[in-house]
């Protein structure tokens, strides 16, 4: 047996059908979606989700949502509050289970509580994975867009890598591909700013040794079919025998 994990910032809210047909396309058993509004969700039909936003003046404000599908259960971990947006997760199908950290990351960028515009070594990012590396047992994920990588911001995304690691977490791309941390095959992030084109590799996935060691496929879609976000889709396929 295999489980699909899709992780797709969604640019914005999903506003139409093909969007939802994006996404069901890809045939996820859990879906990390940055940018997702909560009233998007219902039209999806997922079996379980959890949605969380940091934006509590807008009427109809962007978060980010986790949902299962093929019968994946979610249920929420403690959290603090403050930690903006990082959702601990448990995720149940019969006898599987795994914690799963869910991310959109504004990289230094809180909005609001005691991590509000922080910098340095107890920013939200380093901060939140040492306060939830309890939850990192085996198996667990680390999976969201990080608005970091190997072409942004680099030596942020190597302490994020190093904190990771000291919890038995790896970046499953770069054990996938066999790549230093500080490279990248794939760009998961577009935008033109001043007319001058830039690509990153932004969205990242963290596992545990039974999901670095599990991993069926890796994919991450090429800009050229990427038409319903300035990111591309990455679906993790994970062999779950033995489980």
């Amino acid at each position: 047996m295999s489980m699909r994990i899709l992780l797709w910032n969604c640019c914005n809210g999903i506003g139409d059908q093909s969007k939802i047909d994006y996404i069901k396309s890809f045939n996820p058993d859990i879906a990390v979606i940055p940018e997702i509004k909560e009233k998007n969700i219902a039209q999806i039909k997922p079996d379980d989700f959890v949605w969380i936003t940091n934006n509590h003046t807008n009427p109809i404000p962007k978060g980010l949502g986790v949902l299962g599908f093929n019968g994946y259960k979610l249920t929420p971990l403690p959290r603090d509050e403050e930690m903006e947006i990082f959702i601990p997760l448990r995720i149940t199908k019969d006898s599987f289970a795994f914690n799963l950290l869910a991310v959109w990351n504004f990289y230094s960028a809180s909005k609001q509580g005691r991590f509000k515009d922080l910098k340095g070594p107890d920013c939200l990012e380093y901060s939140a994975l040492r306060y939830y590396k309890p939850m990192f047992c085996d198996p667990s994920l680390i999976v969201g867009d990080w608005n970091m990588g190997p072409t942004f911001a680099l030596q942020s995304f190597l302490k994020v890598v190093d904190i990771a690691s000291q919890s038995g977490m790896k970046s499953i791309y770069h054990e996938f591909f066999k790549l230093p941390h500080d490279k990248t095959n794939h760009s998961t992030f577009r935008r033109t700013h001043k007319g001058v084109a830039h690509q990153h590799h932004l969205d990242q996935i963290f596992g545990s040794k039974f999901f670095y060691e599990n991993v069926s496929d890796l994919l991450i879609d090429d800009f050229t079919n990427v038409v319903h976000s300035d990111h591309a889709p990455v679906v993790l396929v994970i062999n779950t025998n033995g489980q």
